[in-house]
């Protein structure tokens, strides 16, 4: 988020601004950084933008784990994936040079030199599916409307109200 300068009484003072919306990654990076390097990413991108390297398919099934280099040396890395099955890992082996081939191009350096696939399991995030809400009858919404009429605060009463609709439409 760009920061502005403000001069007050001789000593520069940080105010922030808002200038629009920005990415999330951009707001975490410096957190994110340290842990990514631990594992030899140079950054989130990699892992971004994974389905768009390998495929949406394999992105199901494979992960990336870490990078490891030899010695001081930042280039012909081995990235380590992991495979959610043998299906996954059979059409990865295949596509592997095609692979190495996209990350190197995305680094814009040799930074892969070869893959090592492992199985196991992979946990997928899948979003909750959404239900669609009902449909509240004009019958539900009266007696609703007549089960929270004796309560005397007006505000109370509305938010009492707005809870009994959002509940009969679950």
């Amino acid at each position: 988020m760009p920061i502005q300068k403000q001069k007050t009484e001789g000593n520069t003072q940080k105010r922030r601004s808002f200038e629009g919306l920005e990415r999330l990654t951009m707001e975490i990076k410096h957190i994110t950084q340290p842990i990514l390097g631990q594992r030899g990413f140079a950054g989130t991108d990699v892992l971004s933008y994974w389905d768009d390297i390998v495929g949406e398919h394999l992105a199901k099934g494979i992960r990336p784990e870490k990078l490891t280099f030899e010695k001081e040396n930042r280039t012909n890395g081995t990235l380590h994936v992991k495979s959610a099955g043998g299906a996954f890992a059979i059409l990865f082996e295949h596509q592997k040079h095609k692979v190495i081939e996209r990350i190197n191009f995305f680094f814009g350096y040799p930074a892969v030199g070869k893959i090592k696939i492992s199985q196991g399991k992979i946990s997928f995030k899948m979003p909750p599916p959404i239900k669609p809400k009902k449909f509240v009858t004009e019958q539900q919404v009266n007696e609703l409307k007549a089960k929270v009429a004796p309560i005397e605060d007006e505000t109370l009463r509305e938010m009492v109200y707005q809870l009994g609709i959002s509940r009969l439409e679950k």
